[in-house]
């Protein structure tokens, strides 16, 4: 049972990846994983056709999603695990969140087509499709266009907070998105964590109800895990990690590419069932 692997944090097609949900259980199976998790952005769409490959390519599943929400003006992104995905308050607000990041990406085209910045709205619009409409997507097709160097660039010139093409999607507090993430039966985790800005913010964010902490991350240095381990042992909070694989649109990463323990998830499962 030691030897299992997991990986917790991965994106499909359904948001801003280029990678079916079939697929990323092939990846899964070839690096030996026996538990992952889909976490799309502000969609749970994938959960389903996740769920039929889960039993044919005999990967245990947790029904994830990332919510993005707003913390001092910032963008918090939370993780939640074992979510009901049929619960109708859960998909009342997804379905409102993919209609405001539709209107928040025509927004952010227009204003960097009024910059001279070359953007093909109806090409952009046609290559999202029924995805859930991402930065990472206009970034890329930015560079596709000549407007940027590399995805890096889009966002240091455009896309970040504060830069010309940014425009803010927050709709839902931190302590919303925990309390959503928990009223449909799941547990919510911050996710990587060492990305935000102000460090003091993650205890602030602990005490609004977090179940636990992503530890484990591509980007995340050693030091930088350690600390949130301690912190995650202070609060009595659970452990968890991932890939945060995007195929290729992001190429540092890859299913499968760390090491997450399957007793990060036992502790998961007991700490669900003591709330149930």
């Amino acid at each position: 049972m030691k030897d299992k692997r997991c990986d917790l944090h991965i994106h499909s097609k359904f948001s801003d990846s280029d990678t079916e949900v079939e697929d990323i259980f092939k990846q899964a199976r070839e690096k030996g994983l026996s538990c992952i998790s889909i976490t799309d952005h502000d969609t749970i769409d994938g959960i389903s056709p996740a769920l039929i490959c889960s039993k044919a390519y005999n990967i245990e599943l947790i029904e994830g999603v990332e919510l993005s929400a707003e913390y001092k003006e910032a963008e918090v992104h939370i993780l939640g695990y074992f979510v009901n995905f049929n619960d109708e308050r859960l998909n009342s607000v997804l379905s409102n969140l993919k209609k405001l990041r539709k209107e928040r990406i025509l927004v952010m085209t227009d204003r960097l087509s009024s910059l001279g910045v070359k953007v093909d709205e109806e090409e952009l619009v046609s290559k999202i499709g029924e995805s859930i409409p991402t930065r990472l997507h206009l970034g890329l097709h930015l560079v596709e266009k000549g407007g940027a160097k590399s995805l890096k660039d889009a966002f240091r010139k455009y896309l970040s907070p504060g830069k010309p093409g940014y425009i803010s999607s927050f709709k839902y507090s931190v302590k919303e998105v925990i309390r959503l993430i928990k009223d449909c039966g799941g547990l919510a985790f911050l996710a990587h964590p060492h990305i935000i800005a102000d460090q003091s913010w993650i205890e602030e964010i602990i005490k609004l109800g977090i179940d636990g902490l992503e530890l484990v991350y591509n980007t995340m240095p050693a030091v930088k895990s350690s600390l949130y381990k301690e912190m995650a042992s202070k609060f009595s909070l659970l452990k968890s990690g991932g890939s945060d694989a995007h195929g290729t649109y992001k190429k540092f990463t890859e299913v499968g590419g760390v090491n997450i323990p399957y007793g990060w998830v036992q502790e998961m499962k007991q700490r669900k069932s003591i709330r149930i």
